[in-house]
Parts: C-alpha cells; structure tokens; sequence
C-alpha cells in the first residue's frame, strides 16, 4: 500500500492504533504475523466494495457488523487484529484500516532500517538499472532500500527520487524548466 491512497489526515490517529497493535504483537512475538492479517484485511475491504459498505453504512446495527466479520475472519486472522477490527468498529472508525496498516508497515520497515524510496521515470526501468541504483543508494544512505516505482511520460527522460520528504528531481523536464527560467 502506498501512502498516495492514503487521507494524509488519517495518518496521527492511525499511528497510534498502529502503535499500540505494535507493541502487542512485539510482546508475543507475532510482528509478521500481524503485518500479513493486516494486509489481508485491507485486501478483502478494498476488494469487496459491499462488504467494505456493510461495515460503513450506518443503519446497520454493531453486532450484525461484528457477527460479518467474526465469520469473514475469526480462525483466520490474529486475534489482535480482530479485536481491533471490532474497536474499529465500535468508535465508528473502520475507514482507518488502511491507514493503521500503512503506519504498521512504516514502524516494521524503520525497524528493520529500511527506507521507502519512490522513484518516478518516464518509461519502465530495466531490472539492471534497478540493481545498480539499489546498490548506489543502499551505500550512500546506510539502509536497506524498498522501491516503489512509477512511470510518468511527462518527466520526458531521467528520474525522480523521493526519499522521505526530500525530493531529488534529475528529470529532463525539471531541467528544462530551470533553463526557461534562466534564459527569462
């Protein structure tokens, strides 16, 4: 899941459910175990619009929406997670499911000392140009790098690094408009 889907606003409260879920699942030794049911939580949500509706709509009484997903998931998912869904559920605020994922694969990750990096070219990047800038920026930054790429044909050639909140634009286009700029 990338954090282009999700509501930016939704970040602090879902980090401290995600916090908290954290320091649960640490305490029994099941991090993994819970990043998956997570995800596969968010999955069957964002993949079944109706049942995602069924546990939004607000007619619909607690304990059918809980009895929903006690037969969706019970036995099959951590039972932290399904007592989270059921909190989630209780203070109407099941929209934040994804978002406490999010930050749960964010606190995994900053733990295991890697660093998302967004890389944005024009055209699909080569398996070797991956590897290489793997290796480049795996030694300049001391961290393990987790790439999520995108193609955006109006960046013309080169790339577009976004590394935490710093943004590192070596596009064409960027160098284009730098020359307008200078040429003014």
């Amino acid at each position: 899941m990338t954090s282009k889907t999700i509501d930016n606003k939704l970040i602090p409260l879902a980090q401290r459910y995600s916090d908290a879920l954290c320091e649960v699942a640490k305490s029994r030794n099941e991090l993994d175990f819970v990043q998956s049911d997570l995800k596969t939580v968010c999955e069957a949500l964002n993949s079944v619009s109706e049942f995602d509706n069924f546990l939004t709509h607000p007619v619909i009484p607690l304990s059918e929406k809980k009895d929903m997903v006690k037969a969706v998931f019970e036995g099959k998912i951590n039972t932290d997670v399904l007592n989270l869904i059921f909190i989630l559920l209780e203070k109407n605020k099941i929209n934040l499911i994804s978002a406490i994922s999010y930050c749960f694969d964010e606190s995994m990750d900053a733990a295991k000392n890697i660093l998302k990096v967004g890389v944005v070219s024009a055209v699909e990047i080569d398996e070797d140009l991956k590897q290489r800038l793997k290796e480049k920026l795996e030694n300049k930054l001391q961290k393990s790098v987790k790439f999520e790429f995108d193609i955006n044909p109006d960046i013309i050639a080169g790339l577009v690094l976004k590394i935490q909140d710093k943004t590192i634009d070596g596009s064409m286009a960027a160098k284009l408009e730098g020359f307008k700029k200078a040429l003014r």
